[in-house]
Order: structure tokens, then sequence, then C-alpha cells
């Protein structure tokens, strides 16, 4: 029991680093958090988290397709290039343009359930289309999780680090879209949500020309 105490101590040490690192999936937590509000921006966490966790079952299965594949692998990095392409070129789009408060009543539900909705997309995709998460979790459990650990324990780190996913970018969201907090941001959000697409822009040509190369 020991040993798995110290296992799981590296595991969630190397993750937890992993995760406060900001990233293309850190960029669009923020920014739906401050222009769709709380609703959209826990979506997104939870798109973001799910699609952790669908590469952390893939690893547990063993699943080393992008690693045995360049095709894929290579397929994965241009997929990943557009959809960051696409969002960075949208974040600059609308930086422009004003934010709207939200409708109440019927509207409003409308307007809340779109809004989950449409961050769990955003979420699902951005973390779905980085090949990095897929060999990320892969290399963790190759190289942090001995070959005698169990499976029910290797569940449980998996089910772990889905859950730490989700609790640290649902907080993050949280903190964000305090009233306190998005009022002093809010002169500056115009920019920052241009700088951030332009961020990811930059980001997806960058990977479409390793990808190709």
């Amino acid at each position: 029991m020991k040993m798995v105490w110290q296992e799981f101590a590296m595991l969630a040490a190397a993750h937890w680093l992993a995760l406060i690192s900001p990233g293309p999936d850190f960029l669009l937590l923020l920014r739906n958090a401050l222009r769709h509000g709380r609703r959209n921006g826990v979506g997104t966490s939870l798109g973001i988290a799910c699609a952790n966790g669908a590469y952390i079952v893939m690893a547990l299965a063993g699943f080393s397709l992008l690693q045995r594949s360049p095709f894929w692998l290579t397929a994965m990095k241009l997929l990943a290039a557009a959809y960051l392409a696409y969002i960075g070129w949208a974040f600059m789009r609308v930086s422009r343009s004003p934010r709207s408060p939200a409708p109440t009543g019927e509207a409003g539900l409308e307007h809340v359930r779109a809004g989950f909705l449409g961050g769990f997309v955003a979420g699902f995709f951005s973390g779905g289309l980085n090949p990095k998460n897929g060999l990320f979790y892969l290399g963790l459990f190759t190289l942090m999780v001995s070959a005698g650990t169990s499976m029910e324990i290797r569940m449980l780190y998996g089910l772990w680090m889905f859950a730490a996913v989700f609790a640290w970018d649902a907080g993050l969201v949280f903190a964000i879209s305090d009233a306190r907090i998005a009022a002093h941001i809010e002169r500056h959000f115009a920019r920052a949500e241009w700088l951030a697409g332009a961020i990811l822009l930059l980001g997806g040509l960058a990977l479409a020309i390793a990808g190709l190369s």
C-alpha cells in the first residue's frame, strides 16, 4: 500500500504541473467564462475534462495509435492546428463586439442551455484535438505506473485525474466570473481577447508547419 501511495504522489505531482501550465484549453476557458458567463465556462470545463477522460481511458487500455502511427499523429496535429486557428480567428473577430446581457424568462432558459452545451462542445474539441494530451497520459501511465499495479488502482488514478481537471478548470471559472474580478478586468477584456486569439492563431499555424515538416 505504501508503494501505491508513493506512485500516486508522483503521478499526481506530474499531472498537477501539467494541469496548471497555461495552454489553448486555459485561454479558451477563461475567454468563454468572461464573454459568455459562468454556465458556459463550467460547460467548457466539463468538455475539457471529458476529453481528458477519453484519453485517460485509452491510455488505461494501452491504446498507442498516436505513438505507433506517424500518419494519425500528423492528421491529429493538422486537425488541432485548424481548430486552434479557427477559434483564434473567432476570438479576434468578436473581440470588437460588445458583450450583451443574458436574456431573461423562457428565452433566458434557452440561452443558459445553449451556453452550457456550446461551452461543453468547445471544451471537448479543444481538449480532444490536442494530440499532446493523448501522448501525455500514455507516457504518464507507461513511465510512472508499475506494471504490477492492478487495473482497479489504475482506474482510481484515472478517475482522480479526471476530477482534478474538472475541479481546477471549474474553480478558475468561478474565480474569474466573480463580479468584482470581472469588473476589474472589464476594461482590458477586448484587448486580452484579441491577444488570446492572436496567440491561438499563431499557435495553430506553427502546429500546422510542424505537422507538415
